[in-house]
């Protein structure tokens, strides 16, 4: 009897624990959930760096109040180094990571190639010489040679070169650093069908989504459906690749119809964006979303 009782004892304590267990797995399960969500990436892209030294609090509470949690800042090398190490610092304590920002489309050119390490030579030079809480947490791309007269004379080798490009940047990086490698990309690279690298073929955007650590898509239509649709193969090919992407829209003047949130103002644009997140969101490769650029975002009207 004595030993009956202990078992059911034994029993009583595991049946309890596991009880237990499942409770606080449960409430587990929605804490992470809320921290996953609370993690959504919300960007920006800043080209004026003097906005960090002249207008250093206006940026940064502007950047604040918008939920900004991530910056692509561009480098501006005549920009004394303790202007960035102040406003990294500052921006880390708001909860905003930064990253470097630079580029251009002749850079995938093999004569213009040394600009491109240069720049990521700079940002570790830099980042060697500070404080952790001071340093970019990544370098972001944004090299556009679609842009280009020699895209259209003669578009294969200038995919090659762009892919060539993407390639010396990310192992130029990784050489030394854990930096995040990020890249700018237009929504149409799966057009593109180029070798794998591996013996086979695939798209251009799954080539860069396999390489990088993060990808903007440039998006920049001015409605969420049509977001939504020019996206859709890259997050499939993200997904499969277990790699994040921001959708990014644009708030330029740019003169070309329904490309641009510049007409339809601050307003529309959220809830736009609003209805990308809610259809995105069950989709483990949406990170976020960015808004080009902060300068014209920060005048976008109401």
């Amino acid at each position: 009897m004595k030993c009956s009782l202990s078992r059911l004892a034994i029993k009583a304590v595991v049946l309890s624990l596991a009880v237990t267990f499942v409770f606080f797995s449960s409430l587990t399960g929605f804490v992470s959930k809320s921290y996953a969500e609370d993690q959504q990436i919300v960007a920006t892209w800043l080209w004026n760096t003097y906005s960090i030294w002249k207008e250093k609090d206006k940026t940064l509470d502007f950047l604040g109040r918008n939920g900004i949690n991530l910056l692509y800042l561009q480098i501006d090398v005549d920009i004394p180094s303790d202007v960035y190490s102040t406003f990294i610092r500052e921006a880390e304590n708001r909860g905003i990571k930064v990253h470097a920002l630079g580029g251009s489309p002749e850079w995938v050119l093999p004569e213009q190639q040394g600009k491109l390490y240069q720049f990521i030579d700079w940002v570790n030079t830099y980042n060697n010489s500070v404080l952790p809480s001071e340093r970019f947490n990544g370098i972001h791309l944004d090299v556009e040679p679609y842009v280009l007269p020699q895209w259209r004379s003669d578009p294969d080798k200038m995919l090659g070169l762009w892919m060539d490009t993407i390639s010396g940047f990310v192992q130029q990086v990784k050489a030394d650093t854990h930096l995040t490698t990020g890249v700018d990309l237009p929504v149409w690279l799966d057009r593109f069908n180029v070798p794998d690298g591996y013996g086979g073929r695939t798209t251009l955007s799954d080539w860069m989504i396999r390489r990088l650590d993060q990808i903007s898509l440039m998006a920049y239509i001015d409605n969420a459906e049509d977001i939504i649709k020019s996206v859709s193969n890259e997050l499939v090919e993200a997904e499969k690749a277990s790699k994040p992407v921001i959708i990014g829209v644009e708030t330029l003047n740019n003169n070309e119809e329904h490309s641009s949130f510049y007409a339809k103002g601050r307003s529309q644009m959220q809830s736009e964006l609003n209805t990308v997140i809610r259809t995105l969101s069950s989709k483990s490769s949406f990170a976020g979303y960015a808004i080009h650029e902060y300068e014209s975002w920060t005048s976008l009207k109401d």
